[in-house]
């Protein structure tokens, strides 16, 4: 068979056997997040993604040896995409220089079909050990990156930081949430902005250094009503 060749008449260079396995490790995880994004995680099955990324399910297996290993390994893509994004976001607009830019950057992209396939691989590790086995610690990781960067850019201590951080990252997740569930409405949008001034308003200079005074001292256990 002759060998096709570039507009130049020089024959492609051949991919090296890393750069394949890169390039079908890649498929195969936007493969799972687009399956279960459109037909949820328990219906996410090894032979339903595989499919989807044209490889046979053996090679799926191949390459993560189990569904487990393929959805700790979605968890860790969708943040690393996640943070590419958020970076893009703020040199094109300037949006997240400031801690109370947060809510609405993270709208942005948590909200996404990325976003959703992340939740619902979460939230299936409460009935699915080897799940939960394989993806918390990932999750645990990712979040220790996130703080890095997060102290990095806006201070504070670790406690205080991971406390803001959580505060958005689940607040606008459950939006996300109810903008995909229910029917939507503006004010899930409103519900962010209100956040973000909320946050303008305990943290007038954009850093955490404001909130230390005030949020820096552990309040103790909360109160149990039962």
């Amino acid at each position: 068979m002759n060998e096709i060749t570039m507009a130049n008449g020089t024959p492609p260079r051949r991919r090296t056997q890393e750069e394949r396995t890169a390039h079908t490790r890649l498929a195969l995880v936007e493969s799972a997040i687009a399956v279960i994004h459109e037909m949820g995680y328990p219906n996410a099955n090894t032979a339903t993604i595989a499919a989807r990324a044209g490889v046979s399910r053996g090679a799926m297996l191949h390459h993560f040896g189990t569904r487990a290993a393929l959805m700790a390994q979605v968890v860790a893509h969708v943040f690393e995409h996640e943070m590419d994004e958020y970076e893009r976001i703020r040199q094109a607009t300037g949006l997240g220089n400031r801690l109370s830019d947060w809510p609405r950057l993270l709208w942005q992209v948590l909200s996404r079909p990325s976003g959703h396939a992340v939740l619902d691989i979460l939230q299936a590790t409460r009935g699915d050990a080897e799940l939960a086995a394989a993806v918390i610690p990932m999750q645990e990781a990712v979040e220790a990156k996130a703080l890095d960067v997060m102290q990095g850019a806006f201070g504070g201590d670790r406690q205080l930081a991971r406390t803001v951080m959580r505060l958005m990252v689940w607040s606008v997740r459950g939006l996300s949430i109810a903008q995909r569930h229910l029917p939507p409405c503006p004010q899930n949008e409103q519900a962010v902005a209100l956040l973000s001034r909320l946050l303008e308003s305990a943290a007038p200079d954009g850093t955490l250094a404001d909130l230390d005074a005030d949020f820096g001292v552990d309040p103790g256990p909360m109160p149990n009503f039962d």
